[in-house]
């Protein structure tokens, strides 16, 4: 008994550990203008990892790779142990990997339930997990900033993500918008899902992440804890800057 259970746990330790995202080398040119260079990072499953850098620093670049919106110039990307560079989005969507976008990308048209139906039958688990049923025979221009970015989750969450990519989701949205869907995403964690979050709103994300990615001039120049970064000094020259206590 006593065997089985050792082993047991020496199989769920590897199981939870488990890289589920390596990034090699990633590097995108625009002629001389290099967005990304030598870029390299794993993900590994139930993680939340942060990634934050100014304006210009390769961030909303790495997320168009990763899901196939752009290839990169050079590197390598791994999902699951298989090379995933070169598949259009829907094909990656249909492998696990779904994203956001900093414009929110809903059908304002329709009701928020038909926004859901267009790609899920299970629409009312999906509202109501991201706080929405009560809404939904709401227009969805009719919501306010919070409940679109909501919406515009759930519809990527609706793909059933292994791995879900968020692209500035609280950018725009009041304190009270950000506490709620601060919570929305806490429950996508406790649920065990993979997220890579891009934020500039630094308190909101410092408060999801495990980790955080600092990317400058397109170089990866930091990582650790969110702890550490606020104390690292490069970081602290080349992002947060001096008021940096005071996100």
């Amino acid at each position: 008994m006593e065997a089985t259970f050792k082993y047991t746990a020496f199989f769920k330790k590897i199981f939870v550990c488990r890289s589920m995202l390596q990034v090699k080398n990633l590097t995108k040119k625009f002629g001389e203008l290099e967005a990304l260079n030598n870029v390299s990072f794993d993900v590994k499953e139930k993680e939340c990892l942060g990634i934050i850098g100014p304006n210009g620093a390769g961030k909303t670049t790495i997320f168009n790779i990763l899901s196939g919106f752009m290839k990169p110039t050079s590197g390598s990307i791994k999902f699951y142990g298989k090379e995933i560079i070169g598949k259009k989005p829907h094909e990656l969507v249909k492998l696990g990997l779904s994203r956001t976008f900093q414009i929110i990308r809903v059908f304002k048209n329709i009701t928020v339930l038909e926004n859901f139906s267009v790609i899920v039958d299970r629409e009312e688990d999906f509202l109501k997990e991201m706080d929405l049923w009560e809404k939904r025979d709401y227009l969805a221009k009719d919501l306010p900033q919070g409940d679109l970015r909501r919406l515009n989750i759930g519809m990527a969450l609706a793909t059933n993500p292994k791995l879900l990519l968020l692209d500035e989701p609280f950018s725009g949205l009041s304190p009270k918008e950000s506490a709620e869907l601060g919570t929305n995403i806490e429950k996508l964690k406790a649920k065990n899902v993979t997220i890579i979050l891009i934020e500039h709103q630094l308190r909101e994300l410092f408060g999801l992440v495990n980790r955080v990615m600092v990317l400058n001039y397109g170089r990866l120049v930091f990582e650790g804890t969110p702890e550490e970064v606020i104390k690292d000094e490069k970081v602290i020259d080349v992002y947060l800057g001096i008021d940096h206590e005071n996100t």
